[in-house]
Order: C-alpha cells, then sequence, then structure tokens
C-alpha cells in the first residue's frame, strides 16, 4: 500500500465545450460532435454540442493539481475549494482554503516543479465546465456545471490520508480539523492513477459509502500502456476511463483492463487523414509564459491522455444529473448501453469488450 509516498508513483496524472448556442462563433471541439446535423462527426465524438443544461446545478469535485484563478473559460464556474495537501509535503506550509497550485519553480527534494503539473487541474476543469466566451475560449461538456478545486498533489510527494480526506470532504463529509464544505459535489472527477495494484480496504470503503450518497466516482486509468488497472480506477464502484482516439480505437497509452468501465477521447497521435479531427488532440483552458515570464490564458488543442478522458465523463455526467439530479451511479451503469457505443476491439485484451461514451439520443438526458 501507498503512505507517505507520492500515490501517484509515476506520472500517472494520466495526462503525458458545450455549445450552447448556435450563434457562438468558435467552432465546436471535435469531440463534442458538431452543431450542424448534416456535418460528419468523429467516430469517437460524445454528440453533446449544442444540447443545453437541465435547470439543476451540479457540482463537480475537481481533485487534481490545483486550480489557476482568472482564466475566462472558467470565469463564474468556481467555488471555495480547499488545499488538502498536508505538511511537511505542502511548499505552502500546509492545509488550507488556498487551492492555488504550486507556484512556478517550486522545488521539492530537489526537483523542479513540471509546467505540466501547475496547469493540469485548470485544464480538466476547462473539459468540464468551460464556458467558450471568449475567442480562444474552451468548450465543456456542461458550461453550467459548478467546479469545486481540490489541490491534492504537486512538487511534493502526497500521503494516502491526502486522497481520503480530499474525497470525503468533496461529497460533504466531515473531515477533522477542516472546515465543512458548504458546497458538497455530485461529482468526484480523478485525473490521475498509480496507487496499488489492488484497491486498499480503506479507499474501497469510502468508495462504497460515497456511491451510496449518491456521488459519481470519476478516474481516469492511468497512461500505462496497456497495464491492468491501478488505484484508484481499479475500486468497486469507481467509474474508470479509459481513451479512444477519434478512429474510435484505444490509443496506445491507455491502461487496457476488461474492468474498464467506458471510453471516451484523450487525444494523441496525429492521424493520417485529411479530417478536421487529424491532429488529435483536445483543446484546453490553460496558461503559458509570455517573453516577459508573466503567465497569460490560452486556450489550446493540448489535451492527451487518460486524464483528459476523464473530464468528459464527469461533464456528461454532470449534464445528465442537470436533467435528471436523482439519477444514481447504479442507475447510470445500468444504463450505458443507452450512453455508449461499441469501441474498436483491442488485440491485446481479447476479454475486454470496450464502450465509448455517446449521447446517442438527446431525449435520454430526461427518460
Amino acid at each position: 500500500m501507498v503512505s507517505d509516498r507520492r500515490f501517484l508513483g509515476k506520472l500517472l496524472f494520466s495526462s503525458v465545450s458545450l455549445v450552447v448556442g448556435a450563434a457562438l462563433a468558435q467552432e465546436t471541439p471535435w469531440h463534442l460532435g458538431s452543431l450542424n446535423a448534416s456535418a460528419h462527426n468523429a467516430p469517437s465524438a460524445i454528440n453533446t454540442a449544442g444540447v443545453k443544461p437541465g435547470p439543476y446545478e451540479v457540482v463537480v469535485a475537481v481533485i487534481d493539481a490545483g486550480v489557476l484563478q482568472g482564466h475566462p473559460s472558467l470565469e463564474g464556474r468556481l467555488l471555495p475549494g480547499y488545499d488538502f495537501l498536508s505538511a511537511p509535503h505542502n511548499p505552502k506550509g500546509g492545509r488550507s482554503a488556498n487551492f492555488s497550485p504550486d507556484a512556478r519553480e517550486t522545488k521539492c527534494t530537489g526537483q523542479t516543479l513540471s509546467t505540466s503539473f501547475r496547469t493540469h487541474g485548470t485544464e480538466i476543469a476547462s473539459l468540464i465546465a468551460g464556458n467558450g466566451r471568449e475567442k480562444s475560449g474552451v468548450y465543456g461538456v456542461n458550461p453550467l456545471a459548478k467546479i469545486l478545486p481540490i489541490r491534492l498533489f504537486g512538487a511534493c510527494n502526497m500521503s494516502r490520508t491526502d486522497l481520503l480526506d480530499a474525497m470525503s470532504w468533496s461529497a460533504g463529509l466531515t473531515v477533522a480539523g477542516v472546515p465543512n464544505n458548504p458546497n458538497p459535489a455530485h461529482v468526484i472527477n480523478l485525473s490521475f492513477s498509480g496507487g496499488g495494484a489492488v484497491c486498499g480496504p480503506d479507499l474501497q470503503a469510502l468508495v462504497k459509502r460515497l456511491v451510496q450518497k449518491k456521488v459519481f466516482v470519476v478516474a481516469a486509468v492511468g497512461n500505462t500502456f496497456g497495464k491492468k488497472l491501478a488505484e484508484p480506477a481499479n475500486c468497486e464502484g469507481v467509474i474508470s476511463v479509459g481513451a479512444i482516439d477519434p478512429e474510435n480505437n484505444i490509443e496506445s497509452y491507455s491502461a487496457l483492463d476488461a474492468r474498464t468501465v467506458i471510453y471516451a477521447p484523450g487525444g494523441g497521435r496525429r492521424l493520417n487523414d485529411d479530417s478536421s479531427w487529424q491532429a488529435n488532440k483536445l483543446k484546453v483552458a490553460s496558461f503559458d509564459v509570455d517573453a516577459k515570464g508573466e503567465e497569460n490564458p490560452v486556450g489550446l488543442a493540448r489535451g492527451v491522455g487518460t486524464s483528459y478522458a476523464a473530464p468528459l465523463v464527469s461533464g456528461f455526467i454532470s449534464l445528465l444529473l442537470s436533467h435528471r439530479p436523482m439519477m444514481t451511479p447504479a442507475e447510470f451503469q445500468a444504463r450505458l448501453p443507452q450512453y455508449s457505443r461499441a469501441v474498436n476491439l483491442d488485440a491485446n485484451c481479447p476479454e475486454c469488450a470496450p464502450r465509448g461514451l455517446v449521447l446517442n439520443n438527446a431525449a435520454a438526458l430526461v427518460r
């Protein structure tokens, strides 16, 4: 079991918009589908473009490296979150209400923080709830979802207790020494992997408790190039998410396991055709450093990894819940044939029968 070490192990935070009206000028990202009913969509598009969120507001917890505030694509989407990285691993000193990522150039055990850690949580949040408003805006699957930003990892190690407390607090459970969460999440997104090969009893008991509370726990399977599931994706009750390319093939970097619940677009190598999705990356809200050393908000097609597939599923579930707030995780899994299509088989996993996320019929939102 992983204790006072990084739960992720190797980098498996698993990375290697919804359009609310036809009047919006920006082209719809390929993974969401097209506003034009006669257009040819990518075979793996999830087909939520143009589908308006329902009347119920849904809170999605993004337990990640923190979220950078001030990106136009996330304007009005962020709730007060929390930093659950405990001392001595937290360069900011310990747990607090400051959910922002580590500062640039943060060091821990002699290593400098990777830029990808600093922007990862922001990018994940944008795929769920990006509003697509400005020129370089990013569309999320449910632009009316509320994001509960939880910082769990960064340049330094985290403890297993940090993970358990972050998940508990996100769902509205009491955590000693931390103020109660006034905005419990209905969906928890975990875009990382790398824990135990078997789900530990502590994590499994918590997942079971959350599912009984009707909380959806969505986790990336990890970029392990065909290996079996690790924690948290291998826990019973977790909606584990693998990655596929636009042509509906499982991406080579994705973990490969018959227990994977659903696949979604994850981005990868450029495709050898002239289709609109040949670049095969997901557009995300992020920050780039300019020549003056200042960070500026951008919208870039650079998302690649199972961690980018997971928030598409979290956003999709939040879209369903915005119409059907009483839907349970068990009901969602029972209805997966209604919300999925067959994925092309992979010879490396003959026992797998992979299914890919899709909204086959908008009426399925309310049925």
